[in-house]
C-alpha cells in the first residue's frame, strides 16, 4: 500500500514538472518583430504616362542660288555653323567661259559667295566638295539650330486640353534623368485614323539633347491636396486584390487589423480614405505579412 502510495506521489510530481515545462516554453516564445510608420499628411496625384521624342523645330535648308560652279566648299558634316559664314563659293558659267578665254575682269567677277541664314549644326551634306556643277535651287545643306527643340507627344484628343494646361510636367530621359518642361503648342489637327494629336512641350532650362531622342513624360490627370498617406509598404490586401488593410498597434504591443479604402496610389505612398487614420497611429510597416488580428507583436527600431 506504501509502495502504491509513493508511486502515485512520484506521477503526480512528474505531470506537475512537464506542465510546468510546456508553460515556460509558452511563456519564452518570441513574439514576432516589426516596425513600425505613422501617418503623414501630403499632396498625391495620379499620372498618365506618355511616350514622347524629341524634335528640333527650326530646320533650314541651303540651296545654290544659282547655277554654276562650286569653287569653294568650306563645311563639314556635323559642323556648328554660325550665321554670315562663308561655306560656299559659285561661279557662273559665263564667268567660267571668260576665265578659260583669260578674259575676266577681276577675279571676283560671276562669283558668288553663300552664307548660312542661321546658326546651327549641319544635319545633311549633299555638296561636301568643290568643283561639281549645280543647278539653281539644288539643296546644297541642312541645318538644325539644336538649342530650339521640343518634346513631342503623340496624344490622344482626350488628354489634350488636360495637357495644354501643363505648366510643370516631369520628362524623363532613357538614363532616367528628369527634365521639367511646359506646354508651347499642339498642331491644329488630328490624325484621321488615331485620332491623337501632336503637342509640343518645351524645357524649362535648355539642354543639348539628340533630335529623336525617345522619352516619358508623366501627366497629373488626378491631384488630391492636403491627404492623409501611408507608406505603400504598410499596405496589405488579398489574393484577389479587393480588400486592404494595415496593422495596427494599439499598447505598443498588440497588432490589430484595420479594413482601409485605398485613394490614389503613386511613388511608393498611398492615399487612405477610410476610416480616418492619426497621425499618431502606429502602423506595422514591416513584418505585417501573416499577422492575424490581435497578434502580440514586438516593436523594434
Amino acid at each position: 500500500m506504501k509502495k502504491l502510495k509513493f508511486i502515485l506521489i512520484f506521477f503526480i510530481a512528474l505531470q506537475s514538472c512537464k506542465q510546468k515545462n510546456v508553460h515556460e516554453t509558452i511563456r519564452k516564445a518570441p513574439l514576432p518583430e516589426i516596425t513600425i510608420t505613422h501617418p503623414y499628411i501630403d499632396d498625391i496625384s495620379e499620372t498618365e504616362e506618355i511616350n514622347g521624342q524629341v524634335v528640333f523645330l527650326n530646320k533650314t535648308t541651303i540651296v545654290a542660288p544659282i547655277a554654276g560652279y562650286v569653287t569653294l566648299a568650306r563645311v563639314k558634316l556635323n559642323d556648328n555653323i554660325s550665321k554670315g559664314k562663308l561655306v560656299y563659293k559659285i561661279q557662273t558659267k559665263e564667268s567660267r567661259a571668260l576665265q578659260e578665254a583669260n578674259a575676266l575682269p577681276n577675279k571676283n567677277f560671276g562669283i558668288i559667295n553663300v552664307y548660312p541664314p542661321a546658326t546651327g549644326y549641319v544635319s545633311n551634306l549633299n555638296i561636301p566638295d568643290a568643283g561639281v556643277f549645280v543647278n539653281e535651287g539644288t539643296p546644297m545643306l541642312n541645318i538644325i539650330k539644336n538649342t530650339d527643340l521640343a518634346i513631342r507627344v503623340n496624344a490622344p484628343f482626350a488628354l489634350s486640353e488636360l495637357l495644354k494646361k501643363q505648366k510643370h510636367i516631369k520628362v524623363t530621359l532613357p538614363n532616367n534623368e528628369i527634365k521639367t518642361a511646359y506646354f508651347y503648342k499642339a498642331t491644329p489637327t488630328v490624325d484621321a485614323v488615331s485620332q491623337t494629336q501632336n503637342i509640343l512641350f518645351k524645357l524649362d532650362k535648355y539642354s543639348p539633347l539628340p533630335e529623336n531622342l525617345n522619352v516619358l513624360i508623366k501627366i497629373p490627370v488626378l491631384e488630391k491636396k492636403n491627404s492623409i498617406l501611408i507608406s505603400k509598404d504598410a499596405v496589405l490586401a488579398n489574393e484577389t486584390q479587393d480588400e486592404f488593410w494595415v496593422m495596427k498597434v494599439n499598447n505598443d504591443s498588440l497588432a490589430i487589423k484595420i479594413p482601409i479604402k485605398k485613394g490614389i496610389e503613386n511613388n511608393g505612398k498611398v492615399a487612405i480614405l477610410e476610416p480616418k487614420l492619426s497621425l499618431e497611429d502606429k502602423i506595422v510597416k514591416k513584418g505585417a505579412y501573416g499577422l492575424a488580428d490581435s497578434t502580440k507583436v514586438k516593436i523594434i527600431k
